[in-house]
């Protein structure tokens, strides 16, 4: 049963606070999830623990008993997905009774699993391709979801991953899809980013990436648009620099010449 939450006035859980690995059974993913951390947030006892997996259209929830009493849903396979890729979670914390009523305390968005067998890596890609039916395009960004998603052509040939990991795509897309995702996080009209803003969340990661690149400004203020832009120019090109973007273009053109 799908459950409608209040946000008002919502806390954030650190995403390293929760750990997700997946492994397969009889050809379904079945999911884990280490939740124990979020006990020490002086949540209210009482309050339920929700699990969701979503991608794109696709979404379960699974009841993790309170607070005081975590109870892993005793189904956890992922039945509505085709495949594990792209595949995200999100934690909810949320008051179960009297007026506050499915208000939501907290949450933890925009989790990636590990697999079994596979090492725990606490680095957290920026965003992640994933296959999408896009007719004769061949990527897009999903700027509607949240987090946003990296949308590319599951018909691409040789396969849509191949084609992620060409240089082609690296040099002629990457610096698009981080000039859009800066613009939605630090020029959106209803939802402009700011220092004193939550620093967990994607927001907060591709800002931070923008930071670490080397030789940028502070950010400027909010309602500072056009300084803003200003900054978003010189982090793309800084994002270009770090990774040679031209040479990279130039040496795969140059290795097709010489075939």
């Amino acid at each position: 049963m799908k459950r409608t939450f209040n946000y008002t006035q919502r806390r954030v859980i650190k995403r390293q606070d929760i750990s997700i690995r997946l492994r397969e059974e009889a050809g379904i993913w079945v999911f884990d999830a280490d939740l124990q951390r979020i006990t020490s947030y002086k949540f209210p006892h009482n309050a339920e623990v929700w699990v969701e997996a979503h991608r794109q259209n696709l979404w379960m929830q699974f009841r993790w008993g309170t607070i005081s009493l975590l109870r892993p849903a005793a189904d956890r396979r992922l039945t509505e997905f085709d495949g594990a890729e792209g595949i995200l979670f999100r934690v909810r914390v949320v008051m179960c009774q009297g007026a506050e009523h499915n208000k939501l305390v907290a949450e933890a968005d925009g989790l990636r699993y590990v697999k079994t067998g596979d090492v725990d890596d606490l680095r957290r890609p920026l965003i992640t391709p994933e296959p999408d039916t896009l007719d004769q395009l061949l990527w897009k960004l999903d700027l509607e979801s949240d987090p946003p998603k990296l949308l590319v052509n599951r018909d691409a040939r040789p396969t849509w991953k191949a084609m992620t990991r060409s240089p082609y795509f690296i040099a002629l897309v990457y610096p698009e899809v981080m000039r859009q995702m800066l613009t939605k996080v630090l020029l959106d009209p209803k939802n402009e980013y700011t220092d004193e803003d939550e620093d967990e969340g994607w927001k907060a990661d591709w800002v931070k990436f923008a930071r670490n690149l080397g030789g940028m400004e502070p950010l400027p203020h909010v309602g500072d648009r056009d300084d803003r832009e200003i900054w978003i120019d010189s982090a793309v090109a800084a994002f270009s620099r770090h990774h040679k973007i031209r040479e990279t273009l130039e040496l795969a053109m140059n290795e097709e010449d010489n075939k």
